[in-house]
């Protein structure tokens, strides 16, 4: 892949990659998370992910650039071959939020859906939204820190119904009980997304503060629709 300097200072881009090469950014910068693809570090406000030599998936930083400028994703700013620089998200994850015995409010749900529309838009598949790839900033915005399995299609009205299903299971899981019309549909869905499903993608935050709370007085929630 080609390099593709953004806003950022190049002598940071070097001493970052020097690093990287060097194989010491393991000891003098703190891991925010590991997914399939890399490592994730902190480095001063933003998140350096270190892609695995061996990783066929390193499609985020395309992707992250196809969805430049949303709110629900975190700004690129440099990208290449061995590793990317994103903006930090300091805040929790939607899984670490139902652990402390918070439940998802209806304006941050509302969030979430605009992402995915967004996605959706732009002909962007928002593949294996989790709870623990979804964050919560500490001034209220919801962000996707991983796009990894994300996947760009010509034909995204054909994947419109399993964005919808993934989004109903999201908001089931965290506490939404209400958008459910029948137990019947509630028991399709806790077998569709078990609450084991968010522990087997541990460590896909770019949390520098998993122990904040947030709340909202907001309960008017918005049911959108997909447009071919």
């Amino acid at each position: 892949m080609d390099r593709h300097a953004f806003s950022i200072d190049p002598g940071v881009v070097e001493h970052l990659g020097s690093l990287i090469a060097n194989g010491e950014i393991d000891r003098q910068h703190r891991l925010l998370g590991e997914g399939l693809s890399g490592k994730v570090y902190e480095f001063e406000n933003f998140a350096v992910k270190v892609f695995k030599p061996d990783c066929s998936e390193k499609e985020d930083a395309i992707l992250l650039s196809r969805l430049s400028g949303h709110a629900a994703f975190p700004a690129l700013h440099y990208r290449e071959d061995r590793f990317m620089i994103v903006d930090k998200v300091n805040g929790f994850t939607l899984g670490q939020a139902l652990q402390a015995g918070e439940k998802l409010t209806e304006r941050l749900f509302d969030q979430i859906e605009e992402a995915v529309e967004r996605c959706y838009a732009e002909g962007v598949i928002p593949d294996d939204l989790h709870l623990n790839n979804i964050m919560v900033h500490q001034d209220g915005q919801v962000k996707i820190v991983d796009v990894g399995r994300f996947f760009h299609t010509r034909q995204p009205v054909a994947y419109k119904g399993e964005l919808r299903e993934q989004l109903e299971a999201l908001k089931y899981y965290c506490g939404l009980f209400g958008f459910f019309s029948s137990s019947k549909r509630k028991r399709k869905r806790r077998r569709h997304y078990s609450s084991s499903d968010h522990h087997r993608h541990r460590h896909h935050s770019y949390s520098s503060s998993p122990h904040r709370h947030y709340s909202s007085s907001d309960r008017h929630h918005r049911r959108k629709r997909y447009s071919s």
